[in-house]
């Protein structure tokens, strides 16, 4: 068994590159990096965070470099970093004594030359600094990881995740990507809303448990973001269906107290027929993606925002903010398509 040192640079920069990686040898063993676990978690909210698994297949995240123990002969190497840059599939010989690996993957799409940035619209359950290597690897702009109240089950008590690493306005993690700590706040029958871009928290995280007060509502969560400057996003969790109704958040949709309508991977098809008929009562509500990662199965950016901001408007996290408000957006799971209807771009809004 060799000790192989892999290095993945960016072609135009000649440095390392955060990726996703997957290395396969010639008995179909996945052979994961140094400081990754072969067998890893994929239970939700359990040690989330450097490696995931997708349909069954196994990947590491990795900075760009890193050590791996792996046998002589063959070994299949598959590398990725989101839609804009070109996938590597190589079948690569080990060498006797050969104890290097040197990958380039190319930048074959460059969006944000023309305004374009991406961003997750809410993963939860990984660390700030997970989050970062995940994002950066996924080829993102941003990341919004949403604090929470976990309720109490079975032995494990509630716990408040990532509240202490509350950001607001601000990146907990400077980019890229940018990664910004805002809160998921939930009641289990009313309805839960994401608060974005607020300078505070606001409180509570949760309500309506069986020993708690029902003394607030989703509309206040509204009204108290949008005093903050904030965005209220309506989550893709279960909603508008018997079960999950979700009768408060609907209504403040309806008064115009939430900004965007969340779409995630999970629920896709059922969320696009939701917002089809929202936009057939004239309710105009931009798009957000988001992964919804909250276990090792799910990829952050495997349902993205993509915000165009103004003409020659520097890229900040407040300004991805308000290209959202303004619904100069799209969604994606991976394929890019650029158009212009009578000269108006993406998010605009024609007369006819």
């Amino acid at each position: 068994m060799l000790t192989v040192h892999v290095r993945v640079s960016d072609a135009a920069t000649g440095q390392p590159t955060p990726v996703r990686l997957r290395l396969v040898d010639a008995t179909g063993v996945c052979r994961m990096p140094f400081g990754r676990l072969v067998e890893f978690a994929t239970e939700p909210g359990v040690d989330v965070g450097g490696q995931v698994r997708i349909g069954g297949v196994d990947f590491a995240y990795i900075d760009g470099v890193c050590e791996v123990h792996l046998p002589p002969g063959p070994v299949h190497v598959e590398v990725s970093k989101g839609p804009e840059y070109l996938p590597i599939h190589r079948e690569l010989i080990l060498g006797p004594g050969k104890i290097v690996l040197r990958l380039t993957i190319e930048h074959a799409l460059d969006w944000r030359s023309r305004g374009w940035y991406s961003g997750d619209g809410r993963a939860q359950e990984l660390s700030p600094h997970a989050a970062r290597l995940e994002g950066a690897a996924e080829g993102l702009d941003v990341v919004n990881l949403l604090a929470h109240e976990r309720p109490p089950h079975s032995n494990r008590p509630a716990a408040f995740v990532n509240l202490l690493a509350f950001s607001g306005t601000q990146p907990a993690l400077e980019g890229p990507p940018y990664v910004v700590v805002n809160t998921c706040n939930s009641h289990p029958v009313l309805g839960t809303v994401a608060l974005l871009n607020c300078h505070r928290v606001v409180f509570p995280l949760r309500f309506g448990a069986p020993d708690r007060l029902d003394d607030w509502s989703v509309a206040d969560w509204c009204d108290q973001c949008h005093r903050k400057k904030g965005l209220v996003v309506w989550p893709d969790l279960p909603r508008l269906t018997m079960e999950h109704p979700q009768g408060e958040a609907l209504a403040a949709l309806l008064l115009g107290k939430i900004d965007t309508f969340e779409v995630s991977p999970r629920t896709a098809a059922r969320a696009f027929t939701d917002w089809y008929r929202l936009l057939a009562c004239g309710l105009r509500l931009p798009l957000m993606g988001a992964s919804g990662k909250d276990s090792n199965t799910v990829a952050l950016g495997a349902l993205r925002t993509y915000a165009r901001l103004e003409p020659n408007q520097e890229f900040s996290y407040g300004a991805w903010i308000e290209a959202v408000r303004a619904g100069r957006t799209f969604v994606t799971d991976g394929p890019l398509l650029s158009l212009t209807v009578n000269g108006q771009e993406i998010g605009s809004v024609l007369s006819l």
